[in-house]
């Protein structure tokens, strides 16, 4: 495993290091690093509840009936 802070990529919001454990917590495959990217908007919330009540997601709400 590495110890040590990855370069940043432009448009990148967060990285993960992804492994593959077996059961006692040992890596047993090294999958790679995967970049999330970041919009101007975070996807909305659909499977919290209570819904949420900002303008934006009742306006959401509203056109969907």
């Amino acid at each position: 495993m590495r110890n040590a802070t990855a370069p940043r990529t432009s448009g990148v919001k967060m990285t993960l290091h992804v492994y593959r454990v077996n059961q006692d917590g040992a890596v047993t495959e090294d999958c790679g690093t995967v970049n999330v990217k970041g919009g101007r908007m975070p996807p909305p919330l659909r499977d919290v509840y209570p819904p949420c009540g900002c303008p934006r997601h009742r306006a959401e709400r509203a056109a969907a009936r």
